[in-house]
């Protein structure tokens, strides 16, 4: 049997308000890294933006993260992580990616190996994740 690399799909917005889409997205990600045949996807984060994002508009972090939860409350993979929303200010999104990874190397009881990503996380992309591309080959680097 062939060996598929476990992977947790992280999307990091304001989801001011969640919407269809968002949760789409991730069926579609899944469906195509399963059919690479290299992946398993095993779970979803959605990370709600702190309120300090500063966009216009924006309905305090606890109203996001609850309209999330309800939108996912039936959703066997993909689950709300708040962390990001509860940082005292915003947080770029290679901190946020390295919170998750170093959760998930705990979680999973997964020892990291130097230089090597063991655990991949893969972020997906919206509309303002291009900016932030240059950090993420640091990920899993301390």
């Amino acid at each position: 049997m062939k060996h598929l690399t476990p992977l947790t799909l992280l999307a990091c917005g304001s989801f001011n308000p969640i919407t269809n889409m968002h949760m789409r997205l991730f069926e579609l990600a899944r469906d195509h890294l399963h059919q690479t045949g290299k992946y398993r996807v095993i779970g979803g984060i959605i990370s709600p933006v702190n309120d300090d994002y500063g966009k216009q508009g924006l309905a305090a972090a606890k109203h996001r993260v609850a309209m999330a939860q309800l939108a996912l409350e039936t959703s066997d993979w993909i689950r709300v992580d708040p962390w990001e929303s509860e940082q005292r200010q915003w947080s770029e999104t290679v901190v946020v990616l390295r919170h998750h990874y170093k959760e998930l190397l705990k979680s999973h009881h997964i020892k990291e190996l130097p230089g090597e990503n063991n655990w991949p996380i893969e972020k997906a992309a919206g509309a303002s994740f291009a900016s932030s591309l240059t950090d993420l080959c640091d990920v899993g680097r301390r």
